[in-house]
């Protein structure tokens, strides 16, 4: 089961620079970066401490999918506090799955999207975002596990969100992917839609089964013949 205290979490701005700085680099050696400041709630030195045991137990693409997942949320509406933190193996069906769990701070609207549509849309912007700038994830897992933690509530606009995020933060909902790195490949490979890798995948909204369908899935490319050049 996952242990959420094993490593300290990514938080905040500060460890989303952090992380993306040595994503930058390719991780060829993991560095503090130096324009983070050594004091606040995520100092250089927590930051650079959590990213080496990530990477240390369980490697370099670990690392980077932290910092790909917690940028995307930054990016797609996060007006909370967006956290990132990996937890340890679960095992589902045989397999083992290497857990990540994202606070995005994202509070979806509820005159926007409906109870379907908040889980497609956390798959499409951070989910499906975040694996597809990888050509392909090496971890010590036969997969992962993806809890991403948002909130949702009906509010006018975003200066209206903001106004009142402390006392009505938005009723809580978790969307769980389970996802074999095999899988992932094949997506990688656009062998697979976005929209297949889901379907072929257990997938849970507080607990339940939903039934997914994204906006906009990713066309699957034709087979390669033997014999044909790739690109």
């Amino acid at each position: 089961m996952t242990s959420p205290s094993l490593l300290p979490k990514l938080s905040g701005s500060l460890a989303l620079l952090a992380v993306l700085s040595c994503v930058a680099r390719a991780l060829p050696a993991i560095e503090p970066p130096p324009d983070v400041p050594d004091d606040g709630p995520s100092s250089k030195a927590e930051i650079f401490s959590a990213m080496q045991d990530v990477r240390r137990k369980y490697g370099s693409d670990a690392v980077m999918l932290e910092g790909h997942l917690l940028g995307q949320a930054v990016r797609n509406g996060s007006v909370g506090e967006a956290a990132i933190s990996v937890g340890d193996f679960e095992v589902h069906d045989g397999k083992r799955f290497l857990a990540f769990q994202l606070e995005t701070g994202i509070v979806y609207n509820d005159r926007e999207l409906s109870a379907a549509g908040r889980p497609a849309r956390a798959w499409s912007e951070i989910v499906e975002a975040s694996l597809r700038k990888f050509r392909g994830i090496t971890l010590p897992a036969d997969g992962i596990v993806l809890r991403l933690v948002y909130t949702h509530r009906e509010y006018d606009d975003e200066a209206e969100l903001r106004a009142h995020i402390r006392d009505q933060p938005g009723i809580p909902e978790t969307a769980v992917f389970y996802l074999l790195l095999p899988d992932i490949g094949e997506m990688l490979g656009d062998r697979i839609s976005g929209q297949q890798l889901i379907d072929g995948s257990m997938v849970l909204v507080n607990g339940v089964t939903p039934h997914i369908l994204l906006a906009a899935p990713t066309p699957t490319a034709p087979a390669v013949t033997p014999g044909a050049s790739s690109r």
